[in-house]
């Protein structure tokens, strides 16, 4: 069975013709790329199944996706909900285990007075590598956003702070980040489809500007710095976090790498925030716990909404 055959009996025939088109310009006509294509086409699929799924449920139209962190959730309560899907509902789609990661997708518009925001898909919650050690379930809502015609990205998370600096509770401005998971930071698929070295800038300087405007007017000291990912789920001892400040990493964490290395492939315009949800093992004398990240998050939930939500508004 060749490629084209393959994709009819996966998809409809525009559909088909579509993907078959799609991978062609990446790997080219000849017929040696047939098994690639054909084996793309298996992968493709669980997006399609997903996308299919989620406009069953909706003809929303979203064009600004926002990933919620570990317990900062609750920012979804502030949407005017057109719809919501279980996470749980999409075929394909990975379901986290952690806590405070609900595992849903709101659809919806911010509204204030009479200024309403672009159209929002709000991923509550995300799936971390340790998860499964698979990256394709971790990047797979990026794609999802992608796909349903999504052109800009905020990403959230927790972190621990290592800056001297910061203090449990504040928010930083993600600039530069550090993979020290020694993987790819892209699933397979996008390591086929963009082969080349990852752009020097990753983030959308023009909505980082506007992020640190909202924070100036809105008073709130916002942070910037360097993020480094790891694979988890261990924190790391007091010696690791030594010589993460010697590397120059502001905070650590063990998300949003892979998530910001697919949206800068897939030209999506993104910036990335961190809660300083706990300061690093050595720096503070509290043993850390998921539990310190959650009540973190519960202080400062009003802070963050309101920056959020002013952002949100702001971006056109």
């Amino acid at each position: 069975m060749n490629a084209l055959s393959l994709a009819q009996k996966i998809f409809t025939r525009r559909d088909a013709d579509i993907v078959i088109n799609r991978l062609k310009n990446n790997y080219g006509a000849r017929s040696s790329c047939n098994l690639m294509i054909e084996t793309n086409l298996i992968k493709n699929k669980k997006i399609y199944d997903a996308i299919h799924y989620i406009r069953r449920k909706t003809d929303f139209k979203p064009r600004l996706a926002l990933v919620l962190g570990s317990g900062l959730g609750e920012f979804s309560e502030n949407i005017n909900v057109v719809s919501s899907i279980l996470a749980s509902e999409i075929p394909h789609y990975p379901v986290s285990s952690v806590q405070g990661h609900a595992g849903r997708l709101v659809f919806g518009y911010l509204k204030k007075d009479a200024a309403r925001s672009m159209p929002l898909l709000i991923f509550q919650g995300r799936i971390h590598f340790y998860e499964s050690g698979k990256l394709d379930q971790v990047v797979f809502p990026i794609v999802i956003a992608y796909r349903l015609g999504i052109k800009k990205l905020i990403i959230t998370n927790a972190a621990g702070g290592l800056n001297s600096s910061f203090s449990a509770g504040d928010l930083m401005l993600i600039k530069d980040i550090i993979n020290l998971t020694f993987l790819q930071g892209q699933s397979k698929d996008m390591q086929q489809d963009f082969p080349h070295s990852h752009p020097l800038e990753y983030f959308d300087s023009t909505m980082q500007q506007k992020l640190l405007q909202c924070a100036s007017q809105l008073k709130i000291a916002l942070k910037e710095g360097t993020y480094c990912w790891l694979k988890g789920p261990a924190y790391e001892t007091p010696a690791e976090i030594q010589m993460l400040k010697r590397l120059g990493v502001d905070a650590v964490g063990m998300s949003t790498v892979p998530e910001i290395y697919t949206a800068s492939a897939l030209g999506m315009k993104t910036i990335a925030i961190s809660l300083i949800s706990n300061l690093a093992a050595g720096i503070s004398q509290n043993k850390l716990s998921h539990a310190e990240v959650t009540a973190t998050a519960d202080t400062v939930k009003e802070q963050f909404s309101e920056l959020m939500k002013k952002l949100i508004l702001s971006v056109k």
